[in-house]
């Protein structure tokens, strides 16, 4: 993986992860799949085929052998491409 800008807070890194994204907007959670392209602790890139907007509150579940679910919020879209702060940060 490959460090990005060292400006920000939190190192970034180029990924290809799949993810399904959780949308909580009705009363039936919409699950919809989606990719990270760069990742850091405390939040992503995704490119998601929807329309997704500032302040969505999301969940985000990694495809990978022990799946993991964390809490993320749209901080803004270019297009598909959503940056997402994670609500708590990851570690480890």
């Amino acid at each position: 993986m490959t460090p990005l800008s060292p400006s920000r807070r939190w190192e970034r890194q180029i990924v290809d992860l799949p993810v399904k994204i959780g949308i909580y907007r009705s009363p039936e959670p919409l699950l919809i799949p989606g990719r990270v392209t760069e990742m850091s602790e405390g939040g992503m890139s995704l490119y998601a085929g929807m329309s997704l907007k500032p302040g969505d509150l999301l969940e985000v579940e990694f495809e990978l052998p022990a799946p993991r679910t964390v809490q993320a919020v749209v901080r803004n879209r270019t297009g598909y491409n959503f940056g997402l702060e994670f609500v708590e940060t990851l570690r480890g």
